[in-house]
């Protein structure tokens, strides 16, 4: 059986890492006993898939996935082991204990949308009338549930999300498809399901 890596290459362009990722799916397939093809598709194609996808983007922080999203975000920056241990549980349809799945509020999507938009704290308190210093409160709390450290990571580690995957992501907790798996919840084949 064939395994297929799902790779997005997002606002980096070295082509040290695209040919360091297609080298650890070489060393997958020697891991697994089965061939595993990485396909680097392009951010507009991300739709036509049905199931999860990994972005690999610029920035510090964790790798990490919105609890109603098909995209894993990866920084570029992440250790071998850890990108190695995230492909390898891909291609098996479960969520490596590496990658924090993170929900997002209401407010907090708000002001994301806004810094996306690199709009300034005080522009951003401006347009969503509230107080400069909960706009400062609700970034700290986006920058630590990725464990990034600058509003640029923030931008790098998000900016793969549309406006409609944010919004959707503060609405309700739905199922999380992955590798044509439900999870959660998927009594059916509960071995390639995480509870999240």
């Amino acid at each position: 059986m064939e395994r297929n890596i799902n790779i997005i290459l997002y606002k980096t362009t070295c082509p040290y890492t695209k040919k360091g990722i297609s080298e650890l799916g070489e060393e997958i397939s020697k891991i697994n006993g089965q061939h595993t093809t990485v396909n680097f598709i392009t951010p507009c194609r991300i739709k036509h898939f049905s199931h999860a996808v990994l972005a690999v983007t610029k920035g510090n922080f964790i790798p990490f996935t919105l609890y109603d999203s098909e995209v894993i975000v990866i920084p570029d920056k992440v250790s071998v082991d850890v990108l190695l241990d995230i492909f390898i549980e891909y291609t098996h349809g479960r969520l490596s204990h590496y990658v924090k799945t993170i929900t997002l509020g209401k407010r907090e999507i708000s002001v994301l949308q806004e810094i996306l938009f690199e709009k300034s704290d005080s522009e951003i308190s401006d347009l969503l009338n509230i107080n400069i210093k909960t706009v400062s409160s609700h970034k700290d709390n986006i920058k630590k549930k990725i464990s990034a450290t600058s509003k640029i990571d923030v931008f790098y580690a998000f900016s793969i999300f549309t406006t409609k995957e944010l919004a959707l992501a503060a609405i309700a907790k739905k199922t999380l498809y992955f590798n044509d798996c439900i999870i959660p919840g998927n009594k059916r084949n509960a071995s390639c399901c995480l509870q999240l």
